[in-house]
């Protein structure tokens, strides 16, 4: 499956670039850069399962005045499935998000995390400081994403079991994935269960969903188990780069009180919330989303 904008859409050629980074064991982590090189950088860290869809009418808006990078994670999008014994921790992929910057000659992005990309950006910041410019959480929590989906930490608790079925059942788990995902009721289910079924176009969903089902079913909640373990609370304190967190106040997943805790402990953060805003925030809320990450940016110059 092609990611990204279609042929006939992508900008000329000297405002789109897109590479293949090659990394320890045999993996390889596709990124695209959209916009003007010598403009200031923007990294968008999606979320698991995702490889752009939510950001799809965004990046045309910030490109105008951004280089927008973007990167798939191994397994997602046009990043092959990488071998086992799989690397999949946040520091792993944060390490993944550094060498896309290097091969794109870029040498500090602003840093957008979507969703679980939040923690890998926090790694990002941990890890190679000097390299953020500044980070931005959309419904993107620090750390043990499990913990508080749909108020609860019991999906915590049946995640090992999940894990186990798809190891001793794989032939069987991936047929079914990849039927069951692309199937014409399940973006109905997630409209009007999850999202905000005025905001989100049907096609976004069902684009988000076929990428999902090219998606390993292993490999995804290998993934998930990793950020569900994963703990950043640790680093917000010692953030110093500017900082803003954008929370949905119908968000079940990462809910608005949980963002607002890491809003309140990074001495520099900005808060803002979208009332009518579930999970799926980029795709809700794009142009508007757009008009306040430019503003946010003209604010770093």
């Amino acid at each position: 499956m092609t990611i990204g904008p279609a042929p006939d859409e992508r900008p000329e050629p000297d405002r789109y670039r897109e590479v293949w980074v090659e990394r320890p064991g045999d993996v390889s982590v596709y990124a695209s850069a959209t916009g003007d090189p010598g403009a200031p950088a923007l990294l968008i860290l999606d979320g698991i399962g995702c490889s752009g869809w939510a950001f799809r009418r965004i990046v045309p808006l910030l490109a105008e005045r951004l280089c927008v990078v973007q990167t798939h994670y191994p397994g997602h999008g046009r990043s092959p499935q990488p071998p086992k014994p799989w690397a999949l921790s946040m520091p792993d992929l944060a390490d993944h998000a550094a060498a896309v910057l290097d091969a794109l000659a870029i040498e500090r992005a602003s840093v957008v995390g979507f969703s679980m990309g939040f923690q890998v950006a926090l790694e990002l910041y941990r890890r190679h400081r000097s390299r953020v410019t500044a980070l931005v959480s959309l419904a993107g929590p620090s750390g043990k994403t499990l913990s508080t989906f749909q108020g609860t930490d019991v999906f915590g608790h049946v995640l090992p079991l999940l894990r186990a079925a798809t190891r001793h059942a794989s032939v069987t788990t991936l047929r079914l994935w990849r039927s069951v995902l692309p199937s014409k009721w399940l973006p109905w289910v997630g409209l009007h269960t999850q999202l905000n079924p005025m905001r989100i176009e049907l096609s976004d969903l069902e684009f988000y969903l076929r990428q999902m089902a090219e998606i390993h079913p292993e490999l995804f909640l290998d993934m998930l188990g990793e950020a569900a373990r994963h703990v950043g609370e640790d680093l917000l304190p010692a953030v110093r780069v500017p900082t803003l967190v954008i929370a949905g106040a119908q968000d079940r997943f990462v809910p608005a009180d949980a963002l607002r805790k890491i809003a309140f402990a990074i001495p520099t953060a900005q808060w803002m919330v979208i009332e009518d805003g579930s999970h799926a925030l980029p795709a809700e809320y794009g142009p508007e989303l757009a008009a306040r990450l430019l503003e946010f940016t003209d604010e770093l110059a």
